[in-house]
């Protein structure tokens, strides 16, 4: 008896073994992962990251989002995405099981209320007010004088308890067009949303816009997508992988599906005070250059390590990268997946050929300036920029284009009242 249960053991031993070399990885996954037809996508409308135009759902988060899900292999129809007033959507998604959120900024009071991916943009809040009144506002604490009106379960309202604004002065209305009225009949001094999107609203709802103006800014925050807490971990964790490949890997043109989706939106941007010159920027190339010359492979190896000062401990944005006399990346401090790709014909947003301009010109002048529009290591957007190459001759013997740039401030800012 014992013998024969040791050969029915052993039996569905091997069963199992057999069951389990059948079967794929992948088909361990997709158990796991729920369809996206299956997911519930709500949010407010919130320009330029989402809203309603001739009928249809656009911005930069709706696009996104589609683009994350198409690169899952899992398309999501536009009308599968719901606008709602912001207090809905919000609720929706913190309580309805499969539910994403477009989009929000992720506060240490709402960490673990969902799970967050991203970030991938950034907004500013600031406060609205009537230009012909007299408001005096120059620091946080100025705020906590005037009463500010905000739309409900916004992220607004915690930004002003955390500038002091006590709650009593913080009113809570269902959308932005209540703000504006509450403005207009002095319930409320003043309203504190996102600028594009509080500017979209005054022109849309008011005769008169030129009578709204902004008192005072905040520091920019992240947005992310808010995916409900029992969204499945194998599900978010592909949109978060599928998200980055969005924002970090070029494709055959050489740019990024993220920088196209921004650029057709709002475009590139300038930073308002650089903090990197073009003297730390030659410093920083001939450094490099130097450094190939004595040890190629070396050289290439910690710079594709990310290691200082190829690419600066204290600014992530001051980076070198280098390519060969066919434009092939052969190091790259900030992105050192590139390594490897030719660049030949690939081109920024706008159709520069960089890439091309660096090495040819290399080739013809030895050094030189070529402006594009780029990302910027840890900020959200694209980014005007200009780089400084030169051509060097590696220990080796190879010829190598030594690049390094800085992020540029508008060289026609707006005239400022």
């Amino acid at each position: 008896m014992v013998k024969i249960c040791h050969v029915f053991l052993l039996c569905l031993t091997l069963f199992v073994v057999f069951a389990a070399g059948c079967t794929t990885p992948e088909e361990n996954v997709v158990p796991s992962l729920i369809g996206a037809e299956e997911l519930t996508f709500v949010t407010e409308e919130y320009p330029p990251f989402n809203y309603i135009e001739d009928g249809v759902v656009k911005g930069i988060s709706v696009d996104i989002l589609l683009g994350a899900f198409e690169e899952m292999g899992t398309p999501v129809a536009r009308d599968q995405i719901r606008v709602l007033s912001w207090n809905i959507a919000y609720d929706t998604a913190l309580s309805q099981k499969n539910t994403v959120l477009l989009t929000t900024i992720r506060s240490p009071e709402r960490d673990e209320l969902f799970k967050w991916a991203g970030p991938f943009a950034s907004v500013a809040y600031v406060l609205f007010g009537d230009v012909h009144e007299d408001y005096t506002i120059s620091t946080p604490d100025d705020l906590k004088k005037y009463r500010i009106g905000v739309v409900k379960d916004d992220y607004a309202g915690i930004l002003l308890k955390e500038s002091g604004v006590s709650e009593s002065n913080i009113i809570a209305a269902d959308d932005v067009p209540q703000l504006i009225s509450l403005l207009q009949d002095g319930t409320i001094d003043l309203f504190c949303y996102g600028e594009f999107a509080g500017r979209y609203f005054i022109e849309k709802t008011t005769d008169n816009p030129d009578n709204f103006g902004i008192l005072y800014r905040f520091e920019a925050d992240d947005i992310y997508f808010a995916f409900n807490r029992e969204t499945p971990d194998a599900l978010f964790g592909a949109f978060q992988e599928a998200l980055d490949t969005l924002r970090y890997q070029p494709d055959q043109t050489g740019i990024t599906e993220y920088q196209r989706i921004l650029y057709s939106y709002i475009g590139a941007s300038y930073l308002p005070d650089p903090s990197i010159t073009r003297e730390k920027v030659i410093e920083r190339v001939d450094l490099t250059a130097d450094a190939i010359k004595k040890d190629a492979t070396g050289t290439f190896a910690r710079i594709n390590a990310g290691e200082h000062p190829f690419r600066d401990r204290e600014n992530s944005a001051l980076y070198v990268f280098v390519y060969d006399t066919n434009v092939t990346v052969v190091a790259e401090a900030d992105n050192p997946p590139l390594v490897g790709e030719n660049m030949r014909g690939k081109t920024d947003i706008t159709g520069t050929p960089f890439r091309d301009q660096f090495t040819d010109s290399a080739l013809t002048e030895g050094s030189g300036w070529v402006d594009y529009i780029w990302t910027q290591p840890g900020k959200n957007g694209i980014y005007h920029k200009s780089a400084y190459f030169k051509l060097t001759e590696g220990s080796d013997t190879k010829q190598y284009i030594v690049v390094c740039g800085l992020y540029t401030a508008n060289p026609n800012p707006p005239h400022q009242d």
